[in-house]
């Protein structure tokens, strides 16, 4: 499993829906920034060891949506 810039992140018991805004490399590991949205309030952006949250994902504590492809599909016709 990875996490890509894009991907969407649910935390159920808070109902935060997060999307993945940037990955960079750190000397102690990587780390993600998450922007964290929540009806009612501000956008806030919290960053995080690359590694929680692959615990988290795994344990259930957050639900990964991978972001869906970008690039269109074009078909060609004889």
């Amino acid at each position: 499993m990875k996490i890509k810039v894009g991907d969407i992140l649910y935390e159920p018991l808070s109902d935060n829906i997060g999307t993945v805004t940037k990955i960079f490399e750190h000397p102690d590991g990587k780390i993600i920034k998450i922007r964290w949205r929540i009806d009612g309030h501000m956008p806030h952006d919290t960053e995080h060891m690359y590694k929680k949250v692959i615990r988290c994902v795994k344990s259930g504590e957050y639900k990964l949506t991978p972001k869906t492809g970008s690039e269109p599909i074009t078909r060609t016709i004889p």
